[in-house]
C-alpha cells in the first residue's frame, strides 16, 4: 500500500495507521548515520547529519522517528554490520532457527527466505537442517554470504523480488527477518512482497526491538535513522490486519537488549496466551497510563546522560585513562547524544573481525581499533558501548586477565 511507503524527508503522520495525532516524546538532535563511518577524522564538514525526533502515535501507540533518510545512503554498499562475528548474536540466530524449525514443523526442502539476510548467518542454520534457503540483502555483504554458500540476491526486498523468487523457486513456507522489519521506509512494498511470496500455509517470523523493553531499559540508543519504527504489538496487530495477515504469537527474547519475536500466518489463528498477556500489558502502559510511562522514560534518559558525563569528567580530572569498547550502531547514538568524543575517551576498541576497524566514528574523532590493544594498554576504565552484552564481554576480558573497570552507561550508569 502506498500509505505505508515514505519518501525521504519529514514524516507528518503515523507510519502504520496514518493518524496525525502525534506527540513528540523527546529529541536526540541532529546525528550522523550510525553505520556510515569515516576514514578521515578531519573531514567533519563532509559529515551529513539528520534529525532524530522520537514521536508516539496516540491512536495506535507506535513509537517512531519523523525523518526518512534516503535508503541508498543508509544501506550503502559498504555497510559494515556483520551479525555472524558476534558470538552471542550467532547463538541467538541458531536458537531462532531451532525454535522455528520445531514450532512450525518445517520439512526438508521447504523454502525459507530471509529479508535483509546480511552475511547469511541465520540461513546457514536452516540450510544445515536441510531446508532450501534464499537471502535478500541490498549491500555488498551479500557477496560474503554467497561466498560462504548462502544463496543471496543483492537487492532490497519488494513485490518485484518476490515475483522473481516465485518464478524461480516457488512460494516460501517461511519468511524471516531479524532487526530489519522496523527499518525500511517502503514498508508497503515489503508487506505486499511478503503477502505475495508466502505459501497459503506459510509463516512470516521476525524479531525487532520491542517498545516495552526500550522503555523499561532506557534504551534511547536504539533510536537511529535505520530504526524508523519501534513497534508495539498493538500497532503490529493493526498493521497485519490491513494485509489480511494474522499475527498470532509473540514473546520477548534477549536479542539486542530485548526484542519481540512475532509469528504471522496467512490463515486466521487464535492468539496465543503469550501474545494476549503482552497486549494487556501494553494497554496498561501505552494507553491507560501513557503520559506517566513516557514522563518517567524521558527523565531516566536525561539522568543517564548527566550521570555518565559527571563520572567521565571526574575520572578524567583524577588522571584516569578511559577508552571505549565495542561499536554497534547504537554506540554512535549514545556518543552523539552525550557529546562524548576523543577528549573523553582515547579510542573505541572493536573485535578484530569487524569491518569497522581503522574507521572513525563521525563527529567524535574516535578511531576504531583492534581490541587486542586493551591487553597492552590496560586502561583504568572502559566505557562499554555494547552495554546490552555486558555480561559475556566482561566475562571474556576478565578471563584474559584484564584489570580495567567497566563503565556501563544504561539503563543506569554503573561501574563494574
Amino acid at each position: 500500500m502506498d500509505k505505508h511507503n515514505f519518501a525521504p524527508g519529514k514524516i507528518t503522520k503515523c507510519q502504520i495507521c496514518g493518524s496525525k495525532n502525534l506527540i513528540n516524546i523527546m529529541t536526540l538532535g541532529n546525528q550522523p548515520l550510525a553505520n556510515s563511518l569515516v576514514k578521515n577524522a578531519n573531514n567533519e564538514n563532509e559529515i551529513k547529519k539528520f534529525p532524530i525526533n522520537i514521536i508516539r502515535c496516540k491512536d495506535c501507540t507506535l513509537l517512531q522517528i519523523d525523518y526518512v533518510v534516503n535508503q541508498n545512503e543508509v544501506y550503502h554498499m559498504d555497510y559494515p554490520y556483520l551479525p555472524g562475528i558476534t558470538l552471542t548474536v550467532d547463538k541467538e540466530q541458531k536458537q531462532l532457527s531451532d525454535d522455528l524449525y520445531k514450532k512450525l514443523n518445517l520439512k526438508t526442502d521447504e523454502l525459507v527466505v530471509d529479508i535483509g539476510s546480511n552475511d547469511g548467518s541465520l540461513l546457514r542454520y536452516f540450510k544445515e537442517k536441510g531446508l532450501n534457503t534464499l537471502g535478500v540483502e541490498p549491500t555488498n555483504i551479500s557477496k560474503i554470504a554467497n561466498k560462504n554458500g548462502i544463496n543471496t540476491i543483492q537487492s532490497f526486498f519488494n513485490k518485484n523480488i518476490s515475483e522473481k523468487i516465485i518464478k524461480e523457486q516457488g512460494r516460501a513456507k517461511l519468511i524471516t527477518s531479524t532487526n530489519v522489519f522496523a527499518h525500511m521506509s517502503t514498508l508497503g512494498d515489503v508487506m505486499e512482497g511478503i503477502t505475495k511470496l508466502l505459501d497459503k500455509d506459510g509463516y512470516y517470523a521476525f524479531e525487532n526491538h520491542y517498545i516495552m523493553e526500550i522503555l523499561n531499559k532506557v534504551q534511547y540508543d536504539t533510536f537511529y535513522h535505520e530504526h524508523l519504527r519501534t513497534y508495539s504489538l498493538l500497532s503490529l496487530v493493526k498493521l497485519f490486519e490491513m494485509y489480511n495477515l494474522c499475527l498470532f504469537d509473540a514473546k520477548i527474547v534477549t536479542r539486542y537488549g530485548g526484542s519481540i519475536r512475532c509469528i504471522v500466518s496467512k490463515k486466521e489463528r487464535n492468539k496465543t496466551q503469550s501474545l494476549l498477556n503482552l497486549l494487556e500489558n501494553e494497554k496498561n502502559k501505552l494507553v491507560d497510563n501513557c503520559e506517566e510511562t513516557y514522563r518517567v522514560f524521558k527523565e531516566k534518559v536525561e539522568k543517564s546522560k548527566k550521570d555518565l558525563l559527571e563520572i567521565i569528567t571526574k575520572l578524567k580530572s583524577d588522571g584516569k585513562s578511559i577508552v571505549a569498547k565495542s561499536c554497534p550502531a547504537r554506540a554512535v547514538v549514545l556518543l552523539s547524544y552525550c557529546g562524548i568524543n576523543n577528549r573523553h575517551v582515547s579510542y573505541v576498541a572493536e573485535q578484530p573481525t569487524s569491518l569497522k576497524l581503522d574507521y572513525y566514528i563521525p563527529g567524535t574523532n574516535l578511531k576504531i581499533v583492534d581490541d587486542e590493544i586493551l591487553t597492552k594498554d590496560e586502561p583504568d576504565y572502559i566505557l562499554l558501548l555494547a552495554w546490552h552484552l555486558s555480561e559475556p564481554i566482561i566475562q571474556k576480558w576478565k578471563k584474559r586477565g584484564l584489570k580495567s573497570k567497566f563503565i556501563i552507561p544504561l539503563p543506569e550508569v554503573r561501574i563494574l
